[in-house]
């Protein structure tokens, strides 16, 4: 999951939505603070596929089905499905819910966020949703959904959250994003740009009355702003706990610190776009960077060990993981030897791009690792924004990135970066690399038309072996998720990383 467009205008100014249907006061008023390194970049929960905005809009609204913390699928908004036929869906709607306006959620609200989505083939959402045929409302509570081919449906749903279809009808895109309305569990506040985005419990919601009354959503960039915070404003939790400082925190009586693997694999992503003038088009330069990494000191030197290194481009734990599939050998006199049969015996200068709060300790080991192979990297910082749009433009030569598959499973990675661009409708749209491979197309294809587990992960398995032995992409370390929270927080973190408020508990 990641971020490079948008399809509506960002809120400008601090917006207030007053006290409406259902927002009786708790006996709890200590408020939550819940800290990341950035900001949201939209209150629209289907416009972009990114975490931090994601993490905002799983509390405001609610999908038609939720993963659990254990990366486990539930129902959500829709209550069970049938199958009538392999390419047709009916899901028949939770009774009683209600948007926190109070108007009850219909077939129609529905129907209308899923058309939505399918009207913006620019959106990230969209790939989710591309095979889908039509979409209608036999009645209220249940919902048809046809499918060009057999889709394993239900988990792509999860992404998308279902809007009040009248409201936006009545208020427009631009109007109803300055003060939100969904069924989630937490109703909208206030959004304050570049500081924080306020909701506070919704009890008319299905699920139950949440625990913690009011929560904020704080953006603290600097790590070492984010320790302060911890330390000063309680309850809190930091979702990333900064590497900076870790150790010298262990023994704080007032915090717990949590770390876990995570979900996502830091990597380095290739243009192997076939030009005249691209070394990095010829495999055997790709595999000579890889040749010159030393996976196992790049992370105790670049990050404090924190994370275990990757022979793919997913961790363990999600479904398509090959384990046939070794770690690579730390051999720079291999590399020089590589980089010389490719017509390049006095080295290679290459530009990685990098994100510009990327931790610099992981990047300086990585030029001067390289560069005992005769490979010279001169790094170039870019803001989020323009980083990601240099690489979905297939202008980034060379980039340092990270992808976490929400999922739990690998078809997310393949459809969406793995597929040539263009050549299958929405399949590939975020391949900025240039990478294109027709065994592996129609490896893909297959899968995305597959919905039988076990032929699934078969697919996903030989998938991964063919794009890992291209190396489009050259894995570096599966990540590490850390969080600190402050005593007075009751909370287990969930595999995605993501926090859902209703888990947590004050004490």
């Amino acid at each position: 999951m990641k971020s490079t467009f948008s399809w509506t205008a960002r809120v400008l100014a601090p917006v207030v939505l007053l006290c409406a249907v259902g927002c009786a006061p708790h006996a709890e008023t200590r408020v939550l603070a819940v800290v990341q390194s950035s900001d949201i970049t939209t209150l629209d929960p289907n416009r972009s596929f990114e975490v931090v905005n994601d993490i905002v809009a799983m509390n405001i609204f609610d999908p038609l089905f939720r993963f659990d913390r254990h990366m486990t699928l539930q129902p959500s908004l829709a209550v069970r499905w049938e199958n009538p036929t392999d390419r047709t869906w009916l899901l028949h709607l939770r009774p009683g819910v209600r948007f926190h306006d109070g108007v009850p959620l219909t077939s129609e609200d529905v129907v209308f966020t899923l058309r939505r989505v399918l009207a913006h083939p620019e959106s990230e959402l969209f790939p989710f949703l591309s095979g889908v045929r039509a979409i209608d409302a036999p009645d209220p509570e249940t919902v048809q959904i046809q499918t060009e081919q057999p889709t394993p449906l239900l988990a792509r749903l999860s992404f998308v959250y279902i809007l009040p279809a009248r409201r936006m009808a009545r208020e427009g895109d631009a109007e109803f994003f300055r003060h939100p309305v969904g069924t989630g569990p937490y109703r909208f506040l206030a959004w304050k740009p570049g500081d924080r985005v306020e909701v506070g419990a919704w009890n008319g919601y299905w699920g139950g009355a949440p625990a913690v009354a009011r929560a904020a959503f704080r953006s603290v960039e600097k790590p070492e702003a984010r320790w302060t915070l911890v330390a000063r404003e309680h309850p809190t939790v930091l979702l990333e706990g900064p590497r900076q400082g870790w150790e010298q925190h262990r023994s704080d009586r007032d915090l717990r610190l949590i770390a876990r693997p995570s979900l996502t694999v830091s990597y380095l992503g290739v243009n192997v776009a076939p030009r005249p003038d691209n070394p990095l088009a010829d495999r055997r330069v790709r595999e000579a960077i890889r040749l010159a990494i030393d996976l196992k000191e790049l992370l105790r030197e670049g990050a404090s060990n924190h994370g275990f290194p990757a022979s793919q481009f997913v961790p363990p734990d999600v479904i398509g993981y090959n384990p046939a599939i070794p770690l690579p050998p730390h051999d720079p006199a291999r590399a020089r030897a590589l980089l010389a049969e490719a017509g390049h015996p006095d080295g290679l200068d290459l530009a990685l791009d990098i994100q510009a709060e990327t931790a610099t300790p992981l990047v300086q080991n990585l030029v001067r690792q390289a560069g005992a192979a005769a490979i010279r990297v001169t790094p170039k910082f870019w803001p989020k924004e323009e980083f990601f749009d240099r690489i979905d433009k297939g202008v980034s030569q060379f980039h340092l990135t990270g992808w976490v598959c929400t999922s739990g499973e690998s078809a997310e990675l393949f459809e969406s970066s793995l597929h040539t661009r263009g050549s299958a409708g929405a399949l590939g749209r975020d391949n900025g690399t240039g990478y294109s491979n027709p065994e592996l197309d129609r490896l893909i294809e297959q899968l995305v038309a597959t919905i039988d587990p076990g032929a699934r992960v078969d697919l996903e398995k030989r998938a991964m072996a063919i794009a890992v032995a291209d190396l489009p992409y050259i894995p570096l370390y599966v990540q590490e998720d850390r969080y600190v929270l402050t005593t007075d927080v009751a909370w287990e973190p969930r595999a995605d990383g993501e926090i859902f408020l209703p888990e947590v508990r004050l004490r």
